[in-house]
């Protein structure tokens, strides 16, 4: 942003006083020189100063935002709307839900994405959710492209920032969610607010602030980041302790206010906020060991180095002029920035590393240089950029045709107007989801229609794809595999054994992320296996149906401990399910790595089958954090389940990984059995149509 003075209107300034935060004659204002003698005012770069009279003003802010109107246009993905896909898409589904639903967040409903996670990206599953969406990504896409513009355009012209701003936003646009935008908006907005003044800056940290307060409600993790950086913001820039009063109030309020107002706009009771800011700070803490993996995109490792090197290099040349608390202040942001976009890049290192990529490339063009840097600035996006296109294996189609990006925007825009346009998206939406996995035989169909029931480990879409089927009721955490700390199993396993729970659970037990089904996640696993019974199976679905608790109280078997890479008996218990309660602890160093980045996953190994058969070795991610809930390693015919259905019995088990070699750490096993009684006269009335 271009630095303005503040003044006061009808009072004139005396001799030689300043305005507030004026920086002292002769002192660099931000990474560009004051014009000197003898110099044309055109020879300082300022783009505004090239348009006498009127048409400097339309060289200004209108010109900005016009070109980066355009730059977002024609950088729109290349369809009206992404397909939705069984499975994949499943948690987008599951939040909009959960929004149409008013479920209330902490106590009913918990994810890595918050009450506002449909916005981070525009997908048809309603037309509000998918309107409200479609708004996001406009005005964070705009938002970012008018910020690159008015970062190099001193610099650079007009018209090269407004190609690097087409560039920026076309690789953002197509390869990152919404939620993950909105971090380097908050950047764009933080380093902006570093070079303006007086109101300018106030009204910029009002933005940060809001952006801030809304990331919360979209992405946790993204919400944690942008208020860090509109903490930065605030606290950064030399000034009067007034002046940083005026500054946190500026971006405090709408940083409490927008939230606020959201919650309430969408149904939230605000008294069960602490309820999801601790669930909240659980998926955080928990999301790094748990969910890393890495499938081998070996190269861009090196990318990411040299993206880092280029940004560093070209922030280290801008910040050189700045005083020391604004170069600290400043670097700070920038640190955290990077390190949150490497953990979102690079813990779960598949396509994800495409978000660090293409937003290194948008960073790299808010770094405000002087006019002899430009070429160099240039070439350091330009490499930037085509290290991005490399790991996504081509150019995003948007870049490729611009005029297919405007017309999927109109047509989305329509579709959204028109109630039989939209009519037509949703049968779309529908078929869509049932053709590529959520497809239910006739039988299981009519047999939930009617009755509350919750789809298990993950196929939240099923409400989508079958619209008759209104009495969705989920578990409190949006997809199994995202209960991966005690106090988010236990919210699950609670919800299933209270009056609360679903009459039914259409079920398939499926490994996902690499995880045992059985103990996906263990101790809500076994309240499944507890208060409910089997219906009927169909097409790898097996319906359950609520009965009374048949589980009796665990009593202990045996305890047994090992070392990581020795297997660990299980004992057998005739009649009874057992279940382990494990201990398990970790290097201090994988701890550390965790924390920087990702640390060594633990895995079990399992032997399985049953009493004189031979056994099956199978291998599974084992998430340690839950490794004191009871783990279900073998369960009696009682339990009822067509074979296949119910879990496999463990007859002993060793853990690996986790930073111990084979014969290091120690694991500790404590066993205990516990009776089950059989589900007598499980049926279900059939529904009709």
């Amino acid at each position: 942003m271009a630095v303005a003075e503040s003044t006061v209107p009808g009072r004139a300034r005396p001799a030689g006083e300043r305005p507030s935060g004026e920086r002292p004659s002769g002192e660099r204002a931000g990474t560009h020189f004051a014009p000197q003698a003898g110099h044309s005012p055109r020879s300082d770069g300022e783009g505004q100063a090239r348009f006498p009279g009127t048409l400097r003003a339309l060289g200004g802010w209108p010109a900005v935002a016009a070109l980066s109107l355009v730059a977002t246009v024609l950088t729109w993905r290349w369809q009206a709307w992404k397909p939705v896909l069984a499975g994949l898409s499943s948690w987008q589904a599951g939040v909009t839900l959960a929004f149409l639903h008013h479920l209330q967040w902490g106590p009913q409903m918990m994810f890595t994405f918050g009450p506002y996670g449909f916005l981070e990206d525009a997908l048809p599953y309603a037309r509000v959710t998918a309107a409200l969406g479609l708004g996001f990504g406009l005005a964070l896409r705009w938002g970012l492209a008018a910020m690159v513009l008015t970062a190099l355009r001193r610099s650079w012209g007009l018209w090269p920032a407004g190609v690097a701003a087409w560039l920026a936003v076309g690789l953002a646009a197509n390869l990152v969610e919404a939620s993950q935008l909105g971090t380097v908006v908050a950047l764009g907005l933080a380093l902006a607010s570093f070079e303006a003044v007086g109101r300018r800056r106030l009204v910029l940290l009002g933005l940060l602030g809001a952006l801030a307060g809304l990331e919360a409600l979209v992405e946790i993790s993204a919400g944690g980041l942008c208020t860090v950086l509109a903490a930065l913001a605030v606290a950064g820039p030399r000034g009067t302790t007034r002046a940083r009063a005026r500054g946190l109030g500026a971006a405090g309020v709408p940083f409490v206010a927008v939230p606020v107002v959201a919650l309430l706009a969408g149904g939230q009771d605000l008294g069960n906020l602490p309820s999801y800011l601790r669930g909240s700070l659980s998926v955080v803490m928990g999301y790094t060991p748990a969910m890393s993996i890495s499938t081998g995109r070996g190269a861009e490792d090196w990318f990411a180095l040299v993206d880092l090197a280029l940004l560093g290099t070209a922030f280290a040349l801008s910040l050189r002029p700045k005083p020391r608390r604004e170069r600290l202040a400043i670097s700070l942001a920038l640190v955290v920035w990077a390190w949150e976009l490497g953990k979102e890049g690079f813990v779960r290192h598949d396509l994800h590393d495409l978000t660090f990529f293409s937003l290194l490339v948008a960073a790299m063009c808010l770094a405000r240089l002087p006019r002899r840097w430009a070429p160099a600035q240039a070439g350091a996006v330009a490499v930037a950029a085509a290290l991005t296109c490399v790991a996504n294996a081509g150019v995003p189609l948007a870049l490729i045709s611009p005029a297919e990006s405007a017309r999927a925007l109109a047509g989305a825009a329509g579709d959204l107007v028109s109630g039989a346009r939209w009519a037509q998206v949703q049968r779309a939406v529908e078929a869509q989801q049932r053709r590529t996995g959520d497809g239910l035989p006739t039988s299981l169909y009519l047999a939930l229609v009617g009755h509350s029931f919750a789809v298990e480990p993950l196929e939240d879409s099923m409400t989508s794809a079958y619209p008759a089927l209104r009495q969705w009721d989920p578990e409190p955490v949006l997809q199994a595999y995202n209960a991966y700390t005690p106090y988010l199993d236990h919210l699950d396993a609670a919800f299933l054994a209270s009056a609360r729970a679903p009459e039914l659970v259409l079920y398939r037990p499926v490994s996902t992320e690499r995880q045992d089904p059985a103990w996906e996640p263990p101790a809500a696993t076994e309240a499944l296996y507890c208060r409910y019974g089997e219906v009927s199976t169909a097409d790898h679905w097996v319906l359950l149906r609520r009965v009374p608790d048949r589980c009796g109280h665990p009593q202990p078997v045996g305890t047994a401990t090992g070392h990581f890479g020795e297997p660990i008996p299980v004992p057998r218990v005739p009649g009874k399910m057992v279940v382990a309660r494990l201990s398990v602890g970790l290097p201090l160093t994988t701890s550390i790595e965790n924390t920087l980045l990702k640390g060594p996953a633990v895995h079990l190994t399992a032997w399985e089958g049953a009493t004189g058969t031979g056994l099956s070795e199978v291998t599974y991610r084992f998430v340690a954090s839950t490794a004191g809930d009871n783990h279900v390693m073998s369960a009696p015919a009682a339990l009822g389940y067509t074979p296949g259905y119910g879990p496999a019995p463990v007859r002993r088990f060793e853990l690996t990984g986790g930073g111990w070699a084979a014969g290091q750490g120690t694991v500790r096993a404590r066993f205990y059995a516990v009776s089950l009684a059989r589900a007598y006269a499980v049926s279900l009335a059939r529904a009709t149509p």
